[in-house]
C-alpha cells in the first residue's frame, strides 16, 4: 500500500518538475492537494483492497506536483543567502505532522471509532491546504531582463557542475535506500530484539519525530553559512554512527541520546544538496533537476523496506544494521569526492 503511493510519486517528479518550469507553481501546488486531499477521503467508500491501491496510485501521481512547485515557489521569494533557511522552515511541516499524527493515532486507537475515520481525518488537513493555496500563494511574473537572462543561460551541460549535480543524485538514492528502511523497522527492532513493549517504542519514536522538526532548518541554516559540503558530511557521518551505534546502545537515555542526534542532524544532507541544486541550476530547469532529485529519494523509499525487511527475515537484525552501515558510508565517500 505504501509503494503504490510512493512509486507513482517518484515517478511524476521529472515532469511535474518540467511543467511547473513552464506554467508556474501555484496550479501544480493545488492539484497536489487536491489528490492528497480527495486521495484519503475516498478511500473511505472503497470495499476492497484493489480499489484502495488504485486510488493510492492515483493520490500518488497528483501528490507528485507538489516538492517541484513549492521548493521552486520558494526560491522565487526569497534571496539565495537565505533560501536555506526558508527552506527548512517550510519543511519542518511534515515532521510537525509525524508527531502529531503519532498522538491522534494514538489517543484514537484504543477508541471503537472504525478504520474509516482516520481517513476522514486526513482529508481535512489537505482541503484546508488547498484553500490557503489559492488564497495566499502567488507566482512572480518574470521581468524582460529575467526573461533575456534565462535565453542566454545555453546549454544545460555548460551551465551546471555535472559531476556534482550526479553525485547529488547517487547520494540521495544511497541515503534513503538506508534511511527508509531503518526508519521503517527500528521500531520492529525494538520490540522484537530489545524486548520494549509497543508503548515503549511508540515514545521512542515520537522522541525521534520530535527532534526530526528542527533538522531541515539547521540543515539549511548550516548551508546557508557553510555550503553544502560540510553539512553533507557531518550527517552522513552522524548516520553511520547511528547505524553502528543502535545494536549495541543501552536502552533508556543512551538509546535516547542517539535518536535525538539522529533526528536533529539526519536530515542535513538531503537538504544540503537540495539547496546546491536549487542554487546552481538555472532557472528555466530548476524544478526538472529538483523532480530529479527527489524522485531518486523516492524510488530509493520504495525499494528500502523490501529489501531490508528481506535482509531482517534471512540474516536477522545485526545483517540490517550493517546494510544500513554500508550504504552511509559508501555516501560519506560519495560526498568526500565533490569538490
Amino acid at each position: 500500500m505504501l509503494s503504490a503511493y510512493l512509486l507513482p510519486y517518484a515517478v511524476m517528479q521529472i515532469p511535474a518538475g518540467s511543467l511547473s518550469d513552464r506554467f508556474g507553481n501555484k496550479l501544480f501546488m493545488a492539484l497536489a492537494m487536491l489528490g492528497t486531499a480527495s486521495g484519503s477521503l475516498f478511500i473511505c467508500f472503497t470495499t476492497t483492497f484493489d480499489q484502495v491501491i488504485v486510488i493510492r496510485i492515483l493520490a500518488g501521481l497528483l501528490s507528485g506536483f507538489w516538492f517541484t512547485s513549492s521548493m521552486n515557489m520558494i526560491s522565487q521569494h526569497t534571496g539565495s543567502s537565505q533560501l536555506g533557511k526558508a527552506q527548512g522552515i517550510a519543511y519542518t511541516g511534515a515532521t510537525i505532522s509525524s508527531v502529531l499524527i503519532y498522538g491522534v493515532v494514538g489517543a484514537l486507537s484504543t477508541s471503537v471509532v472504525g478504520w474509516r475515520f482516520f481517513f476522514v481525518i486526513s482529508f481535512l488537513p489537505g482541503f484546508l491546504a488547498l484553500v490557503l493555496i489559492f488564497l495566499f500563494t502567488k507566482d512572480l511574473k518574470k521581468s524582460e531582463k529575467r526573461v533575456a537572462e534565462e535565453k542566454s543561460q545555453g546549454s544545460l551541460i555548460k551551465l551546471v557542475r555535472t559531476r556534482s549535480l550526479a553525485f547529488a543524485l547517487i547520494i540521495n538514492s544511497i541515503a534513503s535506500l538506508a534511511g527508509w528502511g531503518l526508519g521503517a523497522f527500528l521500531p520492529t527492532y525494538l520490540v522484537q530484539a530489545r524486548g520494549l513493549s509497543v508503548a515503549e517504542t511508540s515514545t521512542t519514536m515520537i522522541l525521534l519525530a520530535i527532534s526530526s522538526v528542527f533538522t531541515m532548518v539547521l540543515g539549511g541554516y548550516m548551508t546557508d553559512h557553510f555550503g553544502f559540503k560540510l553539512p553533507a558530511v557531518v550527517s552522513t557521518t552522524v548516520m553511520c554512527l547511528v547505524s553502528l551505534l543502535i545494536p549495541v546502545s543501552p536502552l533508556g537515555v543512551p538509546l535516547w541520546i542517539l535518536l535525538a542526534v539522529w533526528g536533529l542532524i539526519g536530515g542535513w544532507t538531503f537538504m544540503a544538496f537540495n539547496l546546491l541544486i536549487a542554487k546552481t541550476v538555472p532557472t528555466k530547469l530548476r524544478g526538472t533537476f529538483l523532480g530529479a532529485y527527489n524522485g531518486s529519494g523516492f524510488v530509493s523509499a520504495t525499494i528500502g523496506p523490501p529489501l531490508f525487511g528481506y535482509i531482517i527475515d534471512v540474516a536477522g537484525f545485526a545483517s540490517f544494521f550493517t546494510l544500513s552501515l554500508v550504504l552511509y558510508a559508501t555516501s560519506l565517500i560519495v560526498v568526500l569526492f565533490i569538490r
